[in-house]
């Protein structure tokens, strides 16, 4: 593989998408509680199985998913969304509300059709921890004000979001084809401050790469201890579920 593309896929920007969804223009094109069925999911021409994060969410499916989009780097794909029930009654309706818990799961449109090989795997790990490690600050700085212009230009009256100095929590777990790391961030808008927990894995599944983010309103200590795991059994869930191949 050409070097330069090599370099790119170390240096993959990742997602701190705001917790703020803010009154798109709704869809009702469908039932809010119709969900996509776990295996349909296309990407790099191949399907995937994405199991929901937690027993508390739902998949938005495709008719709800494009109300997330704003919230993703224009670099990656929406590939899966998981909200709360409740939450999604409210996308259906076009409300502003603050998700307390929601899940992504994007393709790097760069690589989407690449086959990602063990060592450019690691590659992307590695350059992932390193933007989680000194980079995090400005990383997440510069993903809220991408988003906050993306969100404006689909509502001018929706309420910018700020980001507050985020909090790295290391590795959360390392396995062969799936590493997953933690933050905290305090979002605020309009007076009102929130901080969230957020783990992000990055999945190695038929050759494509994925990252996948699990965000929680951060409580207390018990929100980390619930992060970590969740974000290692969902990891499991989605290997498992894509151990044979669905074209």
């Amino acid at each position: 593989m050409h070097a330069n593309f090599r370099n790119s896929l170390r240096s993959l920007p990742f997602c701190m998408a705001a917790i703020f969804f803010l009154a798109l223009t709704p869809l009702r094109s469908q039932d809010a509680t119709k969900v996509s069925e776990l295996g349909s999911f296309r990407a790099g021409a191949l399907s995937f199985s994405f199991p929901l994060p937690s027993g508390d969410l739902v998949e938005t499916g495709a008719d709800y998913r494009v109300l997330l989009e704003p919230l993703v780097p224009a670099t990656n794909r929406l590939v899966a969304a998981f909200v709360t029930p409740d939450d999604l009654v409210s996308l259906n309706g076009g409300n502003s509300k603050r998700l307390t818990e929601y899940a992504l799961v994007e393709v790097p449109r760069q690589a989407e059709f690449a086959d990602v090989t063990p060592d450019i795997f690691k590659q992307i790990v590695d350059g992932t921890a390193a933007q989680f490690g000194a980079n995090l600050e400005n990383q997440v700085k510069d993903t809220a004000e991408d988003i906050n212009r993306r969100l404006k230009a689909l509502n001018s009256s929706a309420a910018t979001v700020s980001v507050d100095k985020p909090v790295y929590l290391g590795t959360l777990f390392s396995k062969t084809d799936a590493h997953g790391f933690g933050a905290t961030m305090a979002f605020s808008s309009e007076g009102t401050k929130v901080t969230m927990a957020m783990g992000l894995v990055v999945l190695r599944v038929h050759n494509r790469v994925f990252f996948a983010y699990l965000y929680k309103r951060y409580e207390d200590e018990s929100t980390l201890l619930w992060l970590r795991k969740a974000t290692e059994q969902w990891a499991d869930s989605i290997l498992n579920a894509n151990k044979q191949q669905i074209d």
